[in-house]
């Protein structure tokens, strides 16, 4: 009403976005992306096809949903984002919600490799990762965390955060990946047996039929790397893990770590 008497519900927007893309021998055959999700394909001359996942919202937030869906059949694919993605202060209770599903087969090569996540103060974010793949296809699963805006002087004194993750080898599951921080979180990242004061965190997961070569080129990574880093690798599988104490050195790190496993492509927006 004009006279100011009527009411109207309060609602925050939401963004809302989905991306599906599949290769068959190398060929793209599914391109989809709705809502705050966009995706580009850039040209290259590497042998592997780049994926860029775009964020048009510039960060996510409680009660934001995103999905991502990527297969490879018989096909090389790395899939990476175009920025780092923000998760901001939640307003409310809801967290956002962020789900990921990649699919390899016969002899694919699917590299899943996002810049970094930033988990602001008051963040709440839901992270899920699923992957089904056959014997003779390869995944590499990288994610990295940044606590906080030092650069920025902001603290991450309390945030939710969860993040699960699922790879199934030909229907059987070969690992599984969980994390929860929640509430007062500051006093435990500071922690000697949490991160030790570190500003960012990392987690790569190969899982393929050449896991002693990357068994072999991450021991070599690990060698020239100014991040605690460690790794193991058993049953078809190698798993490495970083801790950093600045920012700009885990990325470094990290950019090192890709450039030395052979056949995997550092994806071009990281330079």
């Amino acid at each position: 009403m004009m006279d100011g008497t009527a009411t109207f519900p309060q609602s925050l927007q939401r963004a809302r976005g989905t991306i599906r893309t599949a290769f068959r021998n190398n060929a793209l055959e599914v391109l989809f992306h709705s809502g705050s999700a966009k995706v580009l394909l850039p040209r290259n001359h590497a042998p592997s096809n780049e994926v860029v996942l775009v964020n048009t919202a510039g960060g996510i937030t409680g009660g934001d949903s995103f999905t991502y869906r990527s297969s490879a059949d018989a096909s090389d694919v790395t899939v990476t984002t175009q920025a780092a993605e923000r998760a901001y202060r939640s307003s409310g209770d809801d967290a956002a919600r962020l789900d990921v599903k990649l699919t390899a087969t016969n002899g694919a090569r699917l590299h899943w490799l996002p810049q970094e996540t930033i988990l602001f103060d008051h963040s709440r974010l839901a992270r899920r990762i699923d992957v089904d793949m056959d014997q003779d296809s390869e995944c590499l699963i990288l994610e990295s965390l940044v606590f906080g805006r030092y650069a920025m002087g902001e603290t991450l004194n309390s945030c939710t955060f969860t993040d699960r993750w699922r790879i199934h080898r030909d229907g059987r599951l070969v690992h599984a990946e969980a994390l929860r921080l929640d509430g007062d979180i500051d006093r435990c990242l500071f922690n000697s047996a949490a991160a030790d004061g570190a500003q960012m965190m990392a987690v790569a997961v190969y899982v393929g039929p050449r896991a002693a070569q990357i068994h072999a080129d991450m021991n070599a990574a690990l060698e020239n790397m100014v991040s605690r880093a460690a790794m193991s690798a058993w049953n078809g599988k190698a798993v490495m893990r970083m801790l950093a104490r600045d920012t700009m050195a885990g990325k470094q790190d990290l950019r090192h770590f890709l450039t030395t496993l052979g056949g995997v492509q550092v994806p071009r927006v990281w330079q």
